[in-house]
This record gives C-alpha cells, sequence and structure tokens, in this order.
C-alpha cells in the first residue's frame, strides 16, 4: 500500500521547449513528470501532446517512478 501511495505523489506537466531552426525559432510543448527521490527533484520527459492525452502522460509517468524506484 505504501508503494501505490508513491507511485502516486508525481506531477505531471506540460512544459515548453524552445529550438533554433533555419526558419527561426519554434517553441513545442512536451509533457514532463517530476517527483522527489530523497532530497532530490527527478524531472523526465514523457512525451508530446500531439500523441498522448494527459490520463496517458500520467500513467506512463508513473511506470517511469515505479522502474526508478525498483517497485513492482
Amino acid at each position: 500500500m505504501w508503494d501505490a501511495a508513491r507511485l502516486e505523489a508525481l506531477t505531471v506537466y506540460l512544459g515548453e521547449v524552445s529550438k533554433i531552426t533555419a526558419k527561426g525559432p519554434k517553441t513545442y510543448q512536451y509533457y514532463f513528470a517530476s517527483w522527489k527521490v530523497g532530497d532530490k527533484v527527478v524531472n523526465k520527459y514523457i512525451g508530446s501532446p500531439r500523441k498522448m492525452t494527459r490520463e496517458a502522460a500520467t500513467e506512463k509517468a508513473r511506470k517511469l517512478k515505479a522502474e526508478a524506484l525498483g517497485v513492482r
């Protein structure tokens, strides 16, 4: 039960990334997730909002956190 609660304690947010291209600067949006491991904050790239919903991004973030913590 404690492990399930730990997997719920994460934040999924939509972040912007700016890139310089040959045609000029472009700004893209991506899903990122963050959670704490001890005293450190871990930030992970999740994916593009064009290819997944927020719910799918949250589920993927939980799987990444479970792998990182060695749960399940």
